[in-house]
């Protein structure tokens, strides 16, 4: 190896990192061969350079062959798909045989390659070759100089070796230290609190009682609206079912430690809360229906994670990228499908994630300007989508919710509420559920004595649907027979009977007040 190629080649190799903008991405043990990449344009181009000699032929198309399948080993380390895959010999001498033939582009279409260059500098065509290879990959063309002193010319080499070595052992402890920040210990309080509050809504009634979860501190809108906007933090340590409980358990584990260990714990804090609250606000936002869960939260974190591949693009994708990636697009589809799940508190937290982890920024670093860009734009969207939600009335109530809350009133006898939760809902949102509304305020209102008024629910009711409710009818005709109205009490009474002839119910208050007819 002679000192002018070993010059030529570290000063090849720092022209491409310092001044055309490539990466280093590997370097082997014994220092014989770099990689680089550089992604510009929609070009693709990783850069392979050896400062190795060739004798022959046949060793020189080992070393091409080798270059190859170790290119398909390192191509986690590579960043996209189509990539030109540039293999660069820095030699004093060409193979003595000959070896021209391998010069030629060779197609690969495997993997992220999709062509392999050589290039072989030697003495007689370095300028040629090197050329070709700027052209190939649009370097910037340039002409190195050899120092006239052979001192100087160690010196500088010596220099550009350390440099290149010491940058790339640089990027590896930064690889390294970056998920070393600091140990998780938050993830595993919240892990403890989200557990110790299911065991409270078992032992209180059930974590799947909508009574119980409302209780609790579920999101529920009407009670939101009434002014507990304390809802929205609440319902981020509740879960509805074990399954529900295990799943985000298990993902808050592995992305709530990961997080932790890159942000540090206090960010870790600050991105969770904010992301489960902006989850919060655009469930309440978009959707009616009763809510609990840490997904949000969760989500949030996803959201941290894409933020440290927007600004750590490379040990994102080396490392977990494209897992992450495909696990949130899965969860967004799976959450549209499925019509039970929040999708809305999903994706706002993942954008809320995303914004929070703008704002507290990585550990010993700032960048006030887009700091304070991010702390402007999460209070526009949380402004934003709470005069939506407020002015947006038709996610106030879920009829259905309402429904089955009403019925648990009138089990537990508390009248004048039921009256209250249907009657709000009846004027605030006419639905395919006004007819079990009407019904059960009627049988609310007869249990308070006020005759008038179920009489009046149970008539609209029939006009709206007259085939819904058999019990509608029956209870009219009660209703009828008190205030001596027998022939409006016989057709309501026959109606019952006619849409349910199996309730003998029906059938036996009919025998008694008609069967002498």
């Amino acid at each position: 190896m002679f000192l002018e190629d070993t010059f030529y080649y570290y000063k090849l190799t720092d022209y491409l990192i310092h001044q055309q903008g490539f990466d280093i991405v590997f370097i082997d043990n014994r220092q014989t061969e770099v990689w680089l990449q550089r992604t510009k344009r929609k070009q693709n181009h990783v850069i392979r350079l050896t400062n190795q000699e060739f004798d022959w032929k046949n060793q020189l198309k080992i070393d091409v062959d080798r270059t190859y399948t170790n290119a398909k080993k390192l191509a986690k380390l590579f960043l996209g798909r189509n990539i030109e895959l540039h293999n660069v010999y820095v030699a004093k001498h060409a193979p003595v045989d000959d070896w021209e033939s391998l010069n030629e582009t060779k197609k690969i279409n495997q993997g992220k390659f999709t062509n392999m260059h050589v290039y072989y500098l030697n003495d007689e065509n370095r300028s040629d070759e090197k050329e070709r290879l700027f052209q190939e990959t649009s370097v910037e063309p340039i002409e190195f100089n050899l120092p006239r002193d052979v001192l100087d010319m160690e010196r500088i080499t010596q220099y550009l070796k350390v440099s290149i070595l010491g940058e790339f052992q640089q990027i590896q402890n930064t690889s390294t230290k970056i998920f070393e920040y600091a140990k998780p210990f938050y993830t595993y309080v919240l892990l403890v609190i989200n557990v110790l509050m299911f065991l409270l809504l078992e032992w209180q009634g059930g974590s799947t009682s909508t009574e119980t979860l409302i209780r609790y501190g579920a999101k529920y809108n009407p009670a939101i609206l009434d002014g507990e906007w304390w809802r929205i933090v609440s319902s981020m340590f509740l879960h509805i079912g074990f399954l529900h409980l295990v799943m985000n358990m298990f993902a808050l584990h592995i992305v709530g430690s990961l997080v932790e260990r890159i942000y540090g714990v206090k960010r870790f804090l600050f991105i969770y809360f904010g992301s489960g609250i902006l989850g919060g606000i655009t469930s309440f936002a978009f959707s009616p229906q009763l809510a609990a869960g840490a997904s949000g939260a969760i989500f949030g974190l996803f959201g941290a994670l894409l933020f440290f591949g927007l600004h750590y693009r490379r040990i994102f994708f080396q490392t977990m990228g494209w897992n992450i990636i495909v696990i949130i697009a899965f969860n967004i589809i799976f959450g549209f499908v499925v019509q039970q799940i929040d999708n809305g508190a999903h994706i706002g937290g993942l954008v809320g994630g995303f914004i929070a982890s703008g704002i507290a920024f990585f550990p010993k670093k700032k960048l006030i300007k887009q700091q304070s860009m991010a702390i402007f734009g999460y209070i526009i969207i949380i402004t934003t989508l709470l005069i939506y939600g407020i002015l947006h009335t038709s996610t106030h109530y879920d009829p259905a919710l309402e429904v089955q809350i009403a019925q648990q009133l009138i089990v537990g006898e508390e009248y004048d509420e039921v009256i209250t939760v249907t009657t709000r809902i009846i004027k605030s949102n006419p639905s395919d559920y006004s007819a079990e509304l009407l019904f059960l305020r009627s049988y609310a209102y007869s249990k308070l004595a006020q005759t008038d008024k179920a009489r009046k629910d149970l008539e609209n009711l029939i006009s709206i649907e007259p085939n819904k409710i058999p019990e509608a009818h029956y209870n009219l005709a009660l209703i009828y027979m008190d205030n001596d109205e027998a022939n409006k009490a016989k057709k309501s009474l026959e109606k019952a009977m006619d849409l349910d002839s199996t309730n003998k119910l029906f059938t036996d208050l009919y025998q008694d007040w008609f069967s002498n007819e």
